[in-house]
């Protein structure tokens, strides 16, 4: 709305500082309003977030959505890729609030990541361009759909998974939403997506004011949930969805590890990586002794020296 009256060269910093204020003003007004956290039973050190705060991505994930909507151009194409994060958010907050069960998050996350791949392949470049390798080719909109809800479901279970630590989730979405944001500069793949990786990059650094350890707060599903769809759509955004698997590596290892372990396990009947506890970050506090802010620290250094690696060799690529 606001982007139509105020200058662009005004408009990149009023729409974020008011988004700033806006943000903290709302989780200040808000947060007593949010449910209790129930503790995880099988994580470690699980029972120390019971009680606390939790949901709080309803919050500041919203208070994005108001960002973006009145401090940059909006089509209803991209309206309608937003809504899908929304729908994200809300059921994270309704499981939040009450616990859904497996199958009921497991469907809904497939319908999330089917109406998401299907909207991408009308909005998002078909042509995947992977500089690094000097590769371009187009991918024909049926696989490009199937593709895409792959990777929305994957991004948002990974995400998900990795909300287990002080911290560590908020601190891994900012260095990758950073990372996407210099690298479609740098590749001229500028789009609209860029406004909300400015502005969720805003609001978690309002929220990382509160759940820095020991943490006030936790962003529950609801938050974990919608930031999965961004990052999603951020990679096929970028014109190479491929770099999902780089710039969020720490959270493809941290939250696959689950994955990939429940379901060999399910599959052959049998144990496996039965040493190695999952999310890593699990593993590495109970296994290794680390403490959560050593555990949100060295994660976030490996996370930066990983996305300068790649931007450096794709700045000597271009």
């Amino acid at each position: 709305m606001f982007a139509y009256l105020i200058p662009n060269r005004y408009i990149y910093l009023i729409g974020p500082i008011v988004t700033l204020i806006f943000t903290f003003i709302s989780i200040r007004l808000q947060n007593k309003k949010l449910p209790s956290d129930g503790g995880r039973a099988f994580a470690v050190d699980g029972a120390s977030a019971k009680g606390k705060p939790t949901s709080a991505g309803i919050i500041f994930i919203s208070c994005l959505f108001v960002g973006v909507g009145l401090f940059s151009e909006v089509t209803w194409q991209y309206a309608l890729l937003y809504l899908c994060a929304m729908l994200a958010m809300v059921c994270g907050y309704l499981d939040d609030k009450n616990p859904w069960s497996a199958t009921k998050k497991g469907l809904t996350d497939v319908v999330i990541a089917l109406a998401s791949g299907t909207l991408a392949s009308f909005i998002f470049p078909r042509t995947v361009d992977i500089f690094i390798l000097d590769l371009n080719f187009t991918v024909p909109q049926p696989l490009y759909i199937f593709l895409a809800a792959c990777l929305v479901w994957a991004s948002i279970n990974f995400t998900n998974a990795s909300d287990g630590v002080d911290g560590l989730c908020g601190n891994l979405t900012m260095v990758s939403t950073v990372t996407y944001f210099v690298m479609t500069i740098m590749t001229k793949r500028v789009s609209m997506m860029n406004n909300v990786m400015l502005y969720l990059c805003v609001v978690l650094i309002v929220y990382l004011w509160y759940n820095c350890h020991p943490s006030t707060m936790l962003m529950g599903d609801s938050g974990s949930q919608a930031i999965g769809v961004f990052l999603a759509f951020f990679a096929m955004a970028s014109g190479n969805p491929f770099s999902y698997l780089i710039i969020c590596l720490p959270m493809v290892l941290d939250g696959g590890s689950s994955l990939f372990k429940l379901l060999v396990c399910r599959v052959t009947k049998k144990k496996f990586m039965s040493r190695i506890r999952t999310p890593l970050h699990d593993h590495c506090r109970k296994e290794w002794s680390w403490a959560n802010q050593m555990v949100t620290e060295r994660f976030t250094l490996i996370h930066l020296m990983i996305e300068g690696a790649y931007l450096l060799i794709l700045y000597f690529s271009l």
